[in-house]
């Protein structure tokens, strides 16, 4: 991240006040609010010619960040600012209205998170976005930066000039840091579908992309909206991490950083450009607002082929590029895809009782998910319509709570496999990695070199298929995958 510098000049002349240095209309307005907010705060600016240039000059500026450092700018000019704070180791962001209210603005944790790291001392930002900006003294850089939030113009003014203390900002921590959630969707609710239960676990626990395929109400999403409860707790480092992403695009509405993996479930009529972001001011898409998290598409086969293919290489990369002439962005995009699709049109094939769509029908439905983002899938699983037994079995089910404990104990497994790595799950293996990581032994290869020749796989899909096993071998704590790991792996690729 780059900081704009103000720089301010007052001289004699015709009264005015100019800004240049590649400004949008947004950037422009700030003339007329910050003009407005220091005469109602009381201060008078003289008949003078003031000159504001905000650097570098060959970047456009955007947004409402600029109104208070442009305002203590011009009074620190006009002397009515001798700060008791080096100004050029203080960072300023804050938007004013017209009564000289500072309200919140976008992106602050980013900024500030950037300020500590560029070794800046201090931060002044809108009491709206203190707690957030705060939450960078989480984070292991091995600096500090003192956070000072204001209100009003005049409470930052008194400020600066030393007249006031700023206000003491308390943050509550837990011990674990993280909250304690309010989980109210528990696959203890899930009668039967067992099947249903381990793909998600093994999903989970490895962060696979995972699909439900099966009729009308067999409990496909009633699966996947209870996956979010049984996933690893994110450590400060990923809090942080997705707490940056929403503050920036203006989601965020936690006050301070937010401790639980995100949960995106868009509806199957999104926009490509909703889904991988941009727009004419760019900003992250559905793609990015999942990172670290889950992605959720109901419905699978009813969006947009042109929208599911924007998928692809976020799913490889882990990111999302987005090239405008004003430049080329780069979003973080590693996120866990879960998808739910009927078989076919009405939802019951193959049952030939209740399905009236013809094969081509069926291809045609399933055709809308084509064969290289099925391939980026590495758990495909059945869901068969609920029996009457399913309603009525009486014996223990497990719960989130205990399937969580299973995933948590294979991602201390995983943890410690990757130490001293980028790796955080067995999903992010590369095909190096996974001859190093995912070892067979001679029984294992000859049954894995039977099945690439059977079922004629990709390279992808042997890859994804190691993975998988590889995971399940972490849940039941064994340390090299086996023949049995192998085989619920490869029940993973088929579809119906």
């Amino acid at each position: 991240m780059l900081f704009v510098t103000v720089e301010t000049d007052v001289c004699e002349g015709l009264p005015s006040i100019d800004m240049v240095g590649l400004l949008n209309s947004e950037v422009r307005e700030a003339r007329e609010r910050v003009r407005t907010a220091v005469r109602n705060t009381g201060i008078i600016i003289p008949p003078k010619r003031i000159t504001i240039n905000l650097s570098p000059a060959d970047i456009r500026k955007e947004g409402g960040f600029f109104d208070l450092p442009i305002a203590v700018g011009i009074l620190c000019a006009l002397g009515k600012i001798k700060s008791i704070y080096n100004m050029e180791e203080t960072v300023i962001v804050g938007e004013l209205s017209l009564d000289g209210t500072i309200k919140g603005v976008r992106g602050v944790l980013a900024m500030a998170l950037c300020a500590m790291e560029q070794g800046y001392k201090n931060i002044i930002v809108p009491w709206d976005n203190v707690y957030e900006a705060c939450a960078v003294r989480q984070h292991k850089c091995g600096k500090d930066i003192n956070v000072i939030g204001v209100r009003r113009l005049q409470e930052a003014v008194d400020i600066l000039n030393g007249n006031r203390e700023p206000e003491g900002i308390i943050i509550m921590e837990n011990k674990d840091g993280v909250e304690k959630e309010s989980q109210k969707e528990d696959f203890g609710d899930m009668c039967g579908q067992e099947n249903l239960k381990r793909a998600s676990l093994v999903a989970a626990a490895g962060r696979h992309n995972i699909l439900f395929v099966g009729p009308p109400g067999s409990g496909k999403t009633m699966a996947a909206l209870r996956i979010p409860s049984i996933l690893s707790k994110p450590d400060i480092d990923e809090c942080i991490e997705i707490t940056k992403i929403h503050s920036a695009a203006g989601q965020l509405k936690e006050r301070g950083i937010i401790r639980k993996r995100p949960f995106r479930n868009p509806h199957h009529t999104i926009t490509g450009v909703a889904m991988a972001g941009g727009g004419s001011r760019v900003t992250p898409g559905e793609i990015t607002l999942a990172h670290r998290g889950v992605l959720f598409l109901d419905e699978l086969a009813e969006f947009r082929r042109e929208t599911l293919e924007i998928l692809r290489q976020p799913l490889e990369s882990g990111r999302v590029v987005i090239v405008r002439n004003s430049g080329i962005y780069v979003f973080p995009a590693d996120i866990m895809l879960v998808a739910a699709t009927n078989p076919c049109r009405c939802g019951y094939y193959p049952d030939r009782n209740k399905c009236r769509c013809t094969d081509r029908d069926v291809q045609k439905y399933m055709g809308k998910i084509s064969g290289p983002l099925m391939s980026r899938i590495d758990i495909t699983v059945t869901s068969p319509l609920f029996r009457a037994e399913d309603f009525q079995h009486t014996g223990k089910k497990l719960s989130s709570h205990e399937l969580r404990k299973k995933v948590e104990g294979a991602a201390v497994i995983q943890r410690e496999r990757y130490k001293g790595t980028n790796i955080r799950f067995n999903s992010e293996l590369n095909p190096g990695e996974i001859n190093k990581y995912c070892y067979l032994g001679k029984n294992e290869k000859s049954i894995i070199k039977e099945i690439f020749a059977s079922m004629e796989i990709s390279a992808r899909a042997y890859y994804k298929i190691l993975k998988t096993a590889r995971t399940i071998a972490d849940i039941e704590g064994k340390v090299n995958i086996e023949e049995s790991h192998i085989a619920e792996a490869v029940g993973y690729r088929s579809v119906v």
